[in-house]
């Protein structure tokens, strides 16, 4: 078993088709062997089954190539966020435990156990492929890959994926999402991110599409390749969707479209199909410890779609989901998953693997109906104000509803009187002139009165990590330090 089979076999059946396009170049199943060839044969002496290596890439192919030879060797990859300062990247190297880094910048690793290759350009061959050994074989339960938590509530945590687990979620999502060899993937995630990995990078290794890759998201830059490109799938987060319809970006071609969650996926959905007219939609539900995708809801075309914009779909085939009993009138508990996309293990930390008799306790609320899941909470981010519980995604999805506004998050301010009380931050839409006393009033025959924000902040953006979502914790400080305005 090596995850890098795939690319070499459509290598060996398509060997001049373009597997990767970029701005300044194209490069053929075929050069993206050879250059993987390469790069595990400047890698062989140090790196081998087990071995931990991690990538400080930028979003180009070099990171593909040195993915792939890492892979090719039998060693765990380590995708490091390219945005990070030089001693934080030193301080996540030694708690991952990595012995070898691949950068795209050099980096001074004199103080450390690590040993450094330093690749340059976009696409960077270093040694004669001809000389690499021969791929490594590999157990179902060996690791394959070490992801970092999205660090939205304090230092992210390593999770280590196993070959089994890659196999089970990743391998399958191409066949759930519908993509095939004809398809033309357009990535704009950064390349580190287990988002862009699945739906970009591992999507074009196991169907032989082409990834049309940029190396950093921006309108123009999407409008490009767009334009050049003519994509037809197109995974993205709800603040790359709304830029483009502020940009007045406008695609006319069938696309598939996949959308990370959204607090409003209404407003989304129907920001979505004025850039994307002729899209087909659809939006996901998982987490790293799952590996990635753990359900979806095929919302479809404007024309025909299924009028479903509040749950998170439908369980995919190969994963089991059940939730925990909580009491609750509406049955709602703690999403359990279960099957071989939970994780192996953490790295990097002491705490529990989060799994009871072999169920991944994942932190969200749910609840069914006619199978179909719906997230309400996260059980870590309850606001129990006077002893009344609140879940802040029900009043984030409620304001994210209000035309005027264009995100929202709710965060719990201590009070010392009840304890806790939600609070409000909001990004207004361009030209809204909605005050905070205005939209507090908008709310109040909305919802039950102990749920209502006790004050809405008008903020420019909110703070965000680099696949997007929300960071809550320094919403937190915000709202408990009266920084905000």
């Amino acid at each position: 078993m090596n995850r890098a089979l795939p690319l070499f076999d459509w290598a060996f059946s398509q060997a001049d088709k373009p597997a990767i396009v970029t701005d300044d170049g194209s490069y053929s199943f075929a050069r993206l062997r050879d250059a993987v060839l390469s790069a595990a044969a400047n890698l062989a002496d140090r790196v081998g089954p087990g071995t931990r290596v991690g990538l400080f890439i930028d979003s180009t192919p070099n990171f593909v190539v040195q993915q792939y030879a890492v892979f090719y060797l039998g060693g765990v990859v380590v995708p490091l966020n390219r945005a990070m300062r030089e001693s934080e990247l030193l301080d996540v190297l030694d708690y991952l435990g990595v012995t070898v880094l691949v950068s795209d910048t050099p980096i001074d690793l004199a103080s450390t156990p690590v040993t450094g290759f330093t690749v340059s350009g976009e696409f960077h061959t270093t040694g004669d492929h001809a000389s690499a050994p021969a791929m490594a074989e590999l157990d179902a339960d060996d690791p394959a890959l070490i992801l970092q938590t999205s660090g939205s509530t304090g230092r992210p945590k390593g999770v280590q994926l196993s070959v089994r687990n890659l196999a089970a979620n990743y391998d399958a999502s191409y066949r759930w999402i519908g993509v095939g060899r004809q398809d033309v993937i357009l990535l704009t995630l950064p390349i580190f991110n287990t988002y862009a990995l699945n739906q970009g990078v591992n999507m074009m290794a196991m169907t032989g599409a082409t990834m049309r890759l940029l190396r950093r998201f921006s309108c123009a830059n999407v409008r490009r390749a767009l334009e050049d490109s003519s994509p037809t799938f197109l995974p993205l987060v709800p603040t790359m969707l709304t830029r483009l319809y502020k940009e007045g970006v406008v695609y006319e071609r069938p696309i598939t479209l996949g959308i990370g969650a959204a607090a409003s996926p209404a407003q989304i959905a129907d920001d979505a199909w004025k850039v994307f007219p002729n899209a087909f939609l659809f939006f996901g539900y998982g987490l790293t410890e799952g590996t990635a995708i753990a359900s979806q809801n095929r919302v479809g075309t404007r024309e025909e779609n299924s009028g479903d914009f509040t749950s998170v779909g439908l369980i995919v085939p190969g994963v089991s989901v059940k939730l925990a009993p909580s009491g609750e009138p509406d049955g709602r508990g703690e999403i359990m998953i279960g099957g071989e996309s939970v994780f192996s293990a953490y790295v990097g930390t002491t705490e529990e693997r989060p799994v009871t008799d072999g169920w991944l306790r994942t932190g969200d609320v749910g609840v069914f109906d006619d199978g179909r899941l719906s997230i309400v909470g996260r059980k870590r981010e309850l606001i129990i104000r006077g002893g009344q519980n609140i879940y802040p995604s029900e009043i984030e999805r409620l304001v994210s509803s209000h035309e005027s506004v264009l995100e929202a998050a709710v965060v719990g301010a201590p009070d010392p009187d009840l304890g806790e009380v939600p609070v409000a931050f909001v990004v207004l839409r361009d030209g809204a002139a909605v005050t905070p006393e205005s939209l507090i009033e908008w709310l109040r025959p909305r919802s039950a009165a102990f749920k209502i924000p006790t004050a809405v902040h008008v903020v420019e953006t909110m703070p965000k990590t680099p696949t997007g979502k929300i960071r809550k914790i320094d919403l937190s400080a915000m709202a408990a330090g009266g920084k905000a305005d």
